[in-house]
């Protein structure tokens, strides 16, 4: 990541019943200038939130949309969990559960990742403007 360029920070609390409103403020301040991919960075954004209210032992989560290079950057920033580690699982055809990361690996061509900072574990995707 060369050059970002900040468009929106929400912090929230770390509830199921605001994803509601994660959705509402992903998109409006998406598709303010990015439209095209406004229904993919929705649906994989408020999965990592989601994520991070279910795994994490966070009471609290911020979300950070940014635009880089070729591709808007959303970071979920939660206090982590010292069991959950997010990674891509393999569910099997009978799970409800566990395919989220697989989706957010498919859809961001593998732009996505992981790591630690001094705010606690930030879970990361970028969704290229344009699919090669």
């Amino acid at each position: 990541m060369t050059d970002a360029n900040i468009l929106g920070v929400l912090d929230m609390p770390a509830r199921s019943r605001e994803l509601r409103h994660a959705r509402r403020w992903l998109h409006d301040v998406v598709t303010a200038d990015h439209a095209e991919i406004g229904d993919d960075v929705v649906l994989l954004g408020c999965e990592l939130a989601t994520n991070a209210i279910r795994y994490s032992d966070s009471v609290k989560l911020t979300i950070i949309v940014l635009a880089v290079d070729d591709a808007i950057r959303v970071e979920v920033i939660d206090a982590g969990s010292d069991v959950h580690i997010p990674r891509i699982m393999d569910p099997g055809l009978n799970m409800e559960r566990g395919r989220g990361l697989q989706m957010v690996n498919e859809i961001t061509q593998g732009r996505w990742g992981t790591h630690a900072d001094e705010n606690g574990r930030v879970v990361w995707f970028e969704r290229p403007f344009k699919i090669a």
